[in-house]
């Protein structure tokens, strides 16, 4: 892409109001893909929504920033730089000021749609601006700046999430995004300098069917996934469709992009087994590494009646420690083969994964903790190696291709794996509950004798009889909820770390140890 009229500054400090101007939008696109994981408890007692619903409110936002994300340098060629990062942003505020807005279910699920459109535009092209604004020797520091402020977002998010659904109400978790979007068009106007799209003979054609084949094929399953457990799956006619649009919407999109000149992504890559074997791993990575971050916040508020700032508090440890796990990994990098490292990234996945497997009801807030700093340290470990691992065999001409797919790959395991999750959740809730309710009998004398005791205790302290066996039968529903839940997120847990030792697996026989030379 070869733009004209760009100014660049000799030094950061010179070019400071810029970055500024930039990365208030990086950090906003980023701060809401995090900031209503702790506030979804909430959002499902606003909307009267079951998990698999709400999710929507997630995935509909991860799905239209993926795909915009595969267009948005398309977009730059056509509209230049600082006008397409001005289109990102303003799509983002307004959809953003929509969602305060939203008064039911659906319609919040669509304007966050909006949002991950302005998101998946913004975000790409804001690496595109500060890399064309400094010289090449800047452009590691630079870099630097841009992973922190999409970093910003999984450190703070949370915690800013949680504080606002205790503090204040949901609508300010969207509403805060108007007064930084206006910030941020200023200051863009005003620091960013004007330049030119490309010369329209330049121009390539945008791949707008493999765009909308990708889109039914994602939505279509995201759909099935989050119907599937509460219309008994494919006894339900709409799910049957759902799964056969799915099907044909992924083979046509595959086909397709194997036979014209310039595909949204690069399937030929694929073709080598390092890349593909990679790749796996990294789809692998975005599915768990999302599924844990969505289910985590309604654990903690809904099985350990954690508040949102408590659910938030917990979960900045692990984002800030991430930030200098990354850095360390970029210490490495040179000095240790990458197999090593991914080894000990996934190595430190699993453990975390067994500790959270061993959550129980009585868990507390410290408890919480520790598991999701060794996970984040073996993400940061794992996610920045196997994508040079994945490009390492890639030729100059199918690198912008395979690159595309790298993060498409990614960005797709992470939309599936938010609603898979959610319906792990009501699957294992009903399959638990089915295990439970054999046991809850007066028949059983371990029962009879504790809810008899039960009973005793509020005989003496409510005036009725009546009134002292239904809160004595609420007391016991609430025992048996808590065991389920408990069941619930073990199973969940465990699936976690099973597929943290599937990615291992994939890792040790999938890629061969020569190819994974440091520094080559």
């Amino acid at each position: 892409m070869s733009m004209s009229n760009s100014t660049q500054h000799n030094s950061i400090r010179e070019g400071l109001p810029l970055i500024t101007a930039v990365s208030i939008g990086g950090v906003m696109a980023s701060l809401d893909t995090f900031i209503l994981y702790v506030a979804t408890p909430n959002l499902r007692g606003e909307f009267s929504a079951t998990i698999a619903e709400i999710s929507w409110v997630s995935t509909s936002y991860a799905i239209t920033s993926m795909l915009f994300m595969l267009i948005s340098s398309k977009i730059v060629e056509r509209k230049g730089r600082k006008q397409t990062y001005q289109i990102g942003l303003v799509l983002f505020v307004i959809g953003s000021v929509l969602c305060a807005l939203a008064d039911n279910l659906i319609s919040l699920t669509i304007f966050r749609a909006l949002q991950g459109i302005g998101a998946g535009i913004l975000l790409p092209v804001e690496g595109v601006i500060l890399r064309s604004s400094f010289p090449q020797q800047r452009h590691g520091v630079v870099l630097a700046i841009y992973s922190v402020s999409i970093m910003f977002g999984p450190a703070f998010g949370p915690m800013l999430g949680g504080i606002i659904i205790d503090e204040y109400s949901w609508p300010l978790l969207f509403l805060i995004n108007l007064p930084f979007g206006i910030i941020s068009m200023v200051m863009v106007n005003k620091f960013v300098a004007d330049d030119k799209p490309n010369d329209s003979a330049t121009v390539s054609k945008i791949d707008y069917i493999g765009i909308i084949l990708l889109a039914a094929s994602t939505i279509s399953l995201v759909g099935i996934l989050e119907r599937g457990d509460r219309t008994f799956w494919f006894e339900d006619t709409t799910n049957v469709y759902l799964f056969m649009l799915c099907i044909s919407s992924f083979i046509t999109f595959i086909a397709h992009e194997l036979m014209i000149d310039h595909p949204v992504v690069g399937l030929t890559a694929l073709q080598d087994t390092t890349f593909r074997t990679a790749n796996t791993i990294n789809f692998l990575g975005g599915f768990v590494v999302s599924g844990t971050l969505f289910i985590l916040p309604i654990y903690m508020q809904e099985t350990l009646y954690f508040s949102p700032t408590q659910a938030g508090t917990s979960m900045a440890p692990r984002a800030i420690v991430m930030m200098g796990a990354f850095l360390l990994v970029g210490y490495l990098f040179n000095r240790v083969k990458l197999k090593n490292l991914i080894l000990f990234g996934l190595t430190l996945a699993i453990i975390s994964g067994l500790m959270m497997s061993r959550f129980t009801h009585d868990t507390g807030w410290h408890d919480m903790i520790l598991p999701q700093v060794i996970q984040g340290i073996g993400v940061a470990f794992v996610l920045g190696p196997v994508t040079t691992v994945a490009m390492m065999n890639t030729s100059q001409e199918k690198l912008a291709g395979a690159a595309a797919l790298e993060s498409t790959t990614r960005l797709l395991g992470s939309t599936i794996g938010i609603a898979t999750f959610a319906t792990l959740i009501t699957h294992y809730e009903l399959k638990s509950w089915g295990l439970l309710r054999h046991n809850i009998t007066f028949s059983n004398p371990v029962l009879y004798k504790r809810f008899s005791g039960v009973l005793e205790f509020f005989m003496v302290r409510v005036p009725s009889e009546s009134f002292a066996l239904e809160m004595s039968l609420r007391r016991l529903n609430s025992r048996v909820m808590e065991q389920v839940l408990a069941l619930t997120y073990m199973n969940i847990f465990q699936i976690i770390t099973g597929i943290f030792v599937f990615m291992m697996l994939l890792l040790i026989f999938g890629i061969k140890t020569n190819k994974l030379k440091a520094g080559k």
